[in-house]
């Protein structure tokens, strides 16, 4: 004789809803951070990136093939302190964007000021089109 018991169907129910929070709290850790604005002009692309908080000596900014690579550490700012509320995240981040085209890569700045950080990238030569006389 098989018996059925609701409580089953209620906890596994509570498991799936548990790992799909697990995740998604996992994936705008991981994903989101940092914002990133694009511009894109006809041989450049600039990127403002929000980082408040963060200073300038805890971000890396690497030019990995057709990627930029922006990875960083947001750091505690009342650690001694313990928090009454907090709804800002702090830790590591890492995002990478793939780029649309080459960039030349003795070309590449960087500034930031006032919790956003801008870069600013130009095409590379080779990236830019030809044009073929015909003769």
């Amino acid at each position: 004789m098989l018996t059925y018991d609701i409580f089953d169907n209620v906890f596994q129910l509570r498991n799936v809803l548990d790992s799909f929070f697990d995740e998604t709290a996992r994936n705008y850790r991981g994903r989101e951070y940092p914002f990133v604005q694009r511009f894109e002009g006809e041989d450049e692309i600039l990127f403002r990136v929000l980082v408040p908080g963060v200073t300038r000596e805890n971000i890396n900014i690497e030019l990995v093939d057709t990627s930029l690579v922006i990875e960083g550490e947001k750091k505690e700012d009342h650690s001694d302190n313990p928090y009454l509320r907090r709804e800002r995240m702090f830790g590591k981040f890492r995002k990478s964007i793939k780029l649309p085209y080459r960039v030349d890569p003795e070309k590449i700045t960087a500034d930031m000021k006032h919790g956003i950080l801008e870069i600013h990238l130009v095409k590379s030569e080779d990236a830019k089109p030809k044009k073929i006389e015909i003769r």
